[in-house]
């Protein structure tokens, strides 16, 4: 049990009241009670003298009594006595009594006095703590209740002036809050609308670009494409030169053309990497016999040198990777006078997925100086050497962010007067083989310096195509049409052309074609509705899809994806070349008419000649192929495009690797619809897939491969 103040003051009062009280009236007594004793033996020796002065007085008028003796016995009543210490230890009592009361009240109102304006201020401070502020005590008179009481009207005084200027702040604080929202808010709005200005702006700039490529190339593409067909004539030296001089002047603006339409995607941030099987070897063969005429033309030496242990195949971007080499080859080219351009190709890095390769362009020109070496990526900044030669000065810019966007880097070493060297290195992905290994050499591969001669054996040939061919050639352009006509021609194939969309899908309801080019900017009906409505009309009549090749001059709104998703099996930028026609043919028509399902001398020569190694590739193949196959289809039902296109994927880079064309090439050909994830697009490409596959594995038991 706890006690308060009052009830201490109270207890500490009593105590050593009653203590002395007790103390007091117990000696008072006792001494009372000792002095009644004394007086009453006093009282009673003065009467024994007494008696004894009678006796005497008595004695001697009697006479002389000899011996004299006895006892005088005298009794004394003290029940007074006994009466009278009983009312002075009651008036004792009494007296105590009255003093106790007057000592408890006064210690009680003591206490009270002290505890009441305690209990009090206890109170205003609990006021204080729960928020009134403006709550105040009462003053006591007594001097430290009094300095107390005061303290805490003080502080609570103080508080309050503090709440209340913090509550001022509180409130400028929350006025200026509200303007800055109100004006965030605005310059949001102002934002947001500017957002829209400039996505706004940013698409017209990007269907202007597209619009002006298209405008640009179509024209282009007559100007081009005549050209080599006027070069395929009988001319003399005088028009063989202007010829060579027209054809160089359309190439030069097509370059120029090609670099600001990169330059506006890459500001755009669209500039984007793909990824594909591609051949390096073959790239770079491509890329130097296509420059090959430059440098004849100045006498100078193009060697390739690519090392053995660089892979045959990776995943890439073939395009890309081309565009690099090919400006750093031709810059080469151009500030060397004589002498050599050296193109090797050697691996920097494997660490399986992922491989790194180096690409080094030496050539023996002018050389940079380390000032112009400095300026040398930046845009629009071209050396001195550079702006005599012509150009736009955004080639090596280009270069340098797909070199980023590749995972790589980008460098020149140099001198003046000794040469350059241009060097980038870049990232791909080791192709998928299905654990198709083969130990190969860390040797150097040295391929001799590119001739004339040597140029025609990279010519894609049409030999083997069986005709007829029927090719449906659309285009609102008549000189593109024109110019296509005659190439497809030339080649031996029968062409059916229209100037509409429209008229495509005429001639497709009342004629089968082994392949369709088709224009996507057409007027009335684009390529794409053209091409969904023509794939209406194959389901029609039950036909099996024809490939359909985009006509377009690849600009920003005209992406590769874009275009798979819209029905088309591929696509090919203008200006058209006949090269870039051939391989298209070669590509979806030769793979689709003369093929085989299994071909043992090309699992040969995939295996480098090696029969048991070619024999172990196809027993792989033929083993995974039904497992493969259901979980393909399976993807297919549940509709997960990822691994579905995954799956197809690895299969893909399987099947490089045996002799099993018809199998490869559908296995493309669903690889490519794959990219769509529409399932009525992908669903005849994958019936075909199954019926190759099957052909694969019922075709024969034997699986030896033969000499040829």
């Amino acid at each position: 049990m706890q006690f308060g103040i009052k009830y201490r003051v109270l207890l500490l009062s009593l105590v050593p009241t009653i203590t002395i009280s007790v103390l007091l009236v117990t000696y008072f007594v006792n001494t009372r009670l000792q002095d009644l004793e004394d007086a009453f033996r006093a009282h009673g020796e003065r009467i024994a003298l007494k008696l004894e002065k009678e006796l005497n007085d008595t004695h001697s008028d009697l006479g002389q009594i000899e011996n004299l003796s006895g006892w005088l016995k005298l009794e004394l009543e003290t029940k007074s006595i006994k009466l009278r210490e009983y009312q002075i230890l009651a008036k004792a009592i009494l007296i105590f009594l009255f003093g106790l009361s007057i000592s408890a009240l006064l210690a009680y109102r003591m206490g009270r006095n002290l505890s009441h304006p305690i209990l009090e201020m206890g109170k205003v401070v609990n006021k204080i703590r729960e928020g009134a502020l403006n709550t105040r005590t009462q003053v006591s008179s007594y001097p430290e209740l009094k300095m107390l009481g005061s303290g805490i009207n003080a502080m609570a005084e103080t508080l309050e002036n503090a709440h209340n200027e913090l509550q001022h702040k509180i409130n400028q604080a929350t006025l200026s809050l509200r303007r800055t929202l109100e004006t965030i808010e605005v310059q949001n709005i102002e934002l947001e609308m500017s957002r829209r200005a400039a996505e706004h702006a940013n698409k017209i700039k990007s269907e202007f670009l597209a619009d002006m490529s298209h405008e640009i190339r179509t024209p282009l593409n007559g100007v081009v494409g005549f050209v080599n067909l006027l070069q395929k004539t009988e001319l003399n030296p005088k028009q063989q030169e202007y010829i060579r001089t027209i054809q160089k002047s359309a190439n030069n603006l097509l370059a120029i053309l090609n670099d600001i339409l990169d330059f506006s995607k890459m500001e755009a941030g669209k500039l984007r990497i793909e990824r594909s099987i591609m051949d390096v070897r073959e790239c770079i063969d491509e890329i130097l016999n296509l420059l090959l005429p430059h440098a004849q033309e100045k006498n100078i030496a193009l060697i390739p040198l690519i090392y053995s242990d660089v892979p045959a195949q990776v995943l890439g971007d073939p395009l890309r990777i081309k565009q690099i080499v090919t400006n750093l080859v031709s810059n080469a080219i151009k500030f060397t006078e004589r002498g050599s351009v050296i193109v090797r190709v050697m691996l920097e890095n494997e660490s399986f997925p992922h491989t790194t390769l180096r690409v080094n362009v030496t050539d023996t020109g002018i050389g940079l100086s380390p000032e112009e070496q400095k300026v040398l990526f930046h845009a629009f900044n071209q050396t001195k050497s550079a702006h005599k030669s012509g150009g736009t000065g955004l080639g090596l810019v280009i270069s340098k962010k797909l070199v980023e966007q590749m995972g790589g880097t980008i460098g020149v070493e140099s001198e003046p007067q000794q040469g350059s060297t241009f060097w980038f290195t870049f990232q791909v992905e080791s192709t998928p083989q299905v654990e198709f290994t083969a130990q190969v050499e860390p040797t150097l591969e040295t391929q001799p310096a590119l001739t004339s001669s040597t140029l025609s054996s990279f010519v894609p040939s049409l030999d083997v195509l069986e005709p007829p061919v029927n090719v449906l050639a659309v285009d609102d352009n008549p000189e593109n049409l024109k110019l296509i006509r005659i190439l497809l021609e030339d080649m031996g194939i029968e062409v059916t052309t229209t100037d509409n969309g429209k008229a495509a899908i005429v001639a497709v309801r009342q004629k089968t074609f082994d392949l369709i080019l088709l224009d996507i900017r057409m007027p009335n009906m684009t390529g794409l509705e053209a091409a969904h409505i023509i794939r209406n009309v194959e389901a029609e009549y039950h036909r099996k899809p024809t490939p359909i090749i985009a006509l377009t001059a690849n600009a920003l709104a005209a992406e590769k994806e874009s275009l798979f998703k819209n029905d088309i099996n591929d696509y090919l930028a203008k200006p058209i070349g006949e090269i870039e026609l051939k391989n298209i043919l070669k590509k979806w028509i030769q793979s689709e008419t003369n093929v085989c399902t299994i071909d043992w001398a090309l699992g040969k020569q995939l295996a480098g000649g090696r029969v048991e190694l070619a024999q172990e590739f196809f027993e792989k193949l033929r083993e995974i192929l039904p497992l493969e196959k259901q979980r393909i289809n399976d993807d297919y039902q549940k509709r997960n495009w990822q691994a579905f296109s995954d799956r197809i994927h690895k299969l893909h880079g399987a099947c490089c690797y045996c002799g099993v064309p018809e199998l490869k090439s559908c296995v493309q050909t669903l690889e490519a619809a794959a990219v769509s994830c529409f399932p009525d697009i992908i669903k005849p490409h994958l019936e075909a897939f199954n019926l190759a596959v099957d052909a694969v594995l019922t075709a024969t038991e034997n699986t030896t491969i033969h000499d040829t």
